[in-house]
């Protein structure tokens, strides 16, 4: 029995390491700027500041819609050769119930379908934050989507394609699938504190709360 037992301990396979959070440079620069931007010197009460803020914000939605408007004129340049191969894509039916379809698409529309949700996700964002500032008196988003946004847009496998060239294999390979959008806040509390969960959502409230007290300052 001894000898069946620890024949057995011998064989069982060690239990295996949890996957290490994965930390992107985004995760970091939004705690940056809500909680930091006072010791950067961004004043939003300062008309001077505030018009470079919303100029820098102007010039980052620029760049992003000029960056859609290429990819446009790129996907349709090479529409021959998109048009050779076709690639199953599942999605979400809204009109039905939110159920799963599958799709047979050539590349040219896979393709031309991520450059208009890209579009379609700058002026979003676009729309948000200048409401948020125009009709809430709400600064601090004008900053953070500056950053954000080109971020957002160049992490697009459509853009890493077709705008940097990389090719489409790997993670890149198609159909391509909107990014996991998780909490940076949870994923630096679980690297930096050992996976406790309270910890992310203790410092999402407090950046929350760094936020509303510098919006009350500026009224």
């Amino acid at each position: 029995m001894a000898d069946t037992e620890a024949k057995t301990k011998k064989t069982a396979a060690p239990a295996s390491a949890p996957e290490a959070p994965k930390l992107k440079l985004k995760m970091f620069i939004a705690p940056l700027l809500l909680l930091g931007s006072k010791k950067m010197g961004i004043d939003y009460s300062d008309p001077a500041i505030l018009f470079k803020v919303r100029a820098g914000f102007a010039c980052a939605m620029a760049l992003c819609i000029s960056a859609c408007a290429l990819m446009y004129l790129l996907v349709h340049r090479r529409k021959k050769k998109l048009t050779e191969d076709k690639v199953q894509v599942t999605s979400k039916d809204p009109m039905d119930g939110g159920k799963e379809k599958v799709e047979s698409l050539t590349l040219f529309e896979h393709d031309l379908r991520e450059v208009q949700k890209a579009f379609t996700n700058q002026v979003f964002g676009f729309g948000i934050v200048v409401a948020m500032h125009v009709y809430m008196k709400v600064n601090p988003p004008l900053l953070l989507q500056t950053v954000m946004l080109p971020m957002n847009l160049f992490d697009m496998p459509v853009v890493q394609v077709h705008l940097l060239g990389k090719k489409p294999v790997g993670k890149l390979a198609r159909p391509w699938k909107p990014e996991e959008k998780t909490n940076p806040f949870g994923e630096m509390a679980k690297a930096f504190g050992g996976g406790d969960k309270d910890a992310g959502a203790e410092t999402a409230k407090i950046a929350s709360a760094a936020a509303k007290k510098e919006g009350k300052k500026k009224k």
